[in-house]
């Protein structure tokens, strides 16, 4: 086991040549929401698909920061 978990977990070890042969590297970004968001909308036959967009992702994120965790908010 390459990183093991517990107590006298060492840190990280490289793989093995032979491993990261077989593995390729994978750049991660950020997704863009309201470009997501304004695709949907579009698809589904909105007109105003940038601005309503803009305001459903604000909506969203305002919920997410200023609601509780609660279960029954069902986001």
């Amino acid at each position: 086991m390459l990183n093991p978990a517990g107590k006298s977990y060492g840190g990280r070890q490289q793989l093995p040549d032979n491993v990261k042969q077989l593995f390729r590297p994978v750049v991660m970004s950020r997704t863009d929401i309201e470009l997501i968001t304004e695709v949907i909308l579009y698809s589904d036959g909105f007109k105003d698909e940038e601005i309503l967009g803009r305001k459903l992702v604000t909506i969203f994120n305002l919920a997410r920061e200023l609601l509780t965790a609660q279960q029954h908010y069902g986001w």
